[in-house]
């Protein structure tokens, strides 16, 4: 059963991480390079995107973190992802709402000087970026942990 649940947490944390990567390195740097779309198309893209991948992000957190207790993983293995899970929740029920909500209506092309939306917006994205960072770099210690333990 904990060889089985070893697997598990692996996969759930290795898609999540890569899943983060593959959104913060490939996806967005693309939507807004391309000269098919305009910076207001690309912010809604974006939107939509993270509205459908922060519950993807919940369920892989869940799954890595009680897979990882069931494997008996190395305790602090465990809290780093019960601190990630936090961090991604904050995320989502929060930091991207607030975000999506105040963009509403705002034309990032021909910013309207003045408007204090742009800058609550750069300080909540700002916050979202550096747990996205934490995020990424927590993962990828953890699963580095899990595959040297896994080689002993």
């Amino acid at each position: 059963m904990t060889s089985v649940a070893a697997v598990v947490r692996t996969l759930a944390l290795a898609l999540w991480v890569g899943g983060m990567a593959a959104l913060d390195f490939v996806d967005a740097p693309v939507r807004f390079a391309s000269p098919l779309l305009t910076r207001n198309q690309a912010v809604g893209i974006g939107q939509a995107v993270f509205a459908r991948w922060n519950p993807v992000e919940w369920t892989l957190a869940l799954i890595a973190l009680a897979a990882a207790l069931l494997a008996a993983s190395p305790i602090w293995t465990a809290w780093l992802l019960g601190f990630m899970l936090v961090l991604v929740t904050v995320q989502g029920w929060y930091l991207a709402p607030a975000i999506t909500r105040l963009s509403q209506g705002l034309d990032f092309v021909n910013r309207a000087s003045g408007d204090p939306r742009y800058a609550a917006i750069r300080h909540l994205h700002s916050t979202y970026a550096v747990f996205e960072v934490i995020l990424l770099v927590a993962g990828a210690v953890i699963l580095g942990a899990w595959a040297v333990a896994g080689r002993r």
